[in-house]
């Protein structure tokens, strides 16, 4: 390995730890909220969004817009990790090198514009249309899609290396 490849390798180790610890100081930060945060980025449709708001109450809204500044240094370092390790396996295997490289920047910019529909949508008295939940729960959607992608190209990579 070359010393600029050693370096990276390091960059990518220490992102990849960093991501870890800010996803569990998140989950745990967030863990008292119930229904789980989960069903807000699924919830399609005002009624449901509204609903789980209205069973955090107010308090709880405030504990999940808080930890916005968090998850954008957490989408950050998930994403730089995942360009990072894409870039580093595709010297090793052709076949899902674009999408190892690209699916995690893909969830983490489809994250970033789920923030801020949910910055919009948890901000008290607004009026949003259908439109936007349905953008907001979309936009959850291709973040997930982009994990899936991320993990079957993992396993492949992991295949075509081992054969």
């Amino acid at each position: 390995m070359t010393r600029t490849g050693a370096v990276a390798s390091v960059h990518l180790r220490i992102a990849r730890m960093l991501a870890i610890a800010v996803f569990f100081g998140i989950a745990v930060y967030l863990a008292p909220l119930d229904p789980c945060i989960l069903q807000l980025q699924f919830a399609f449709d005002g009624e449901t969004f509204t609903d789980i708001l209205t069973h955090w109450r107010p308090k709880g809204v405030a504990r999940y817009r808080s930890h916005f500044p968090a998850d954008l240094m957490f989408l950050s370092l998930y994403g730089l990790s995942g360009y990072w390790f894409g870039r580093e396996c595709s010297a090793r295997v052709r076949a899902p090198a674009l999408l190892l490289t690209w699916s995690l920047p893909f969830a983490a910019i489809a994250d970033m514009i789920e923030d801020a529909f949910h910055f919009i949508l948890t901000t008290e008295n607004i009026t949003a249309t259908a439109e936007l939940y349905f953008l907001s729960g979309s936009t959850a959607s291709a973040k997930w899609l982009g994990f899936a992608v991320f993990t079957l190209s993992w396993f492949s990579c992991i295949r075509k290396t081992c054969s």
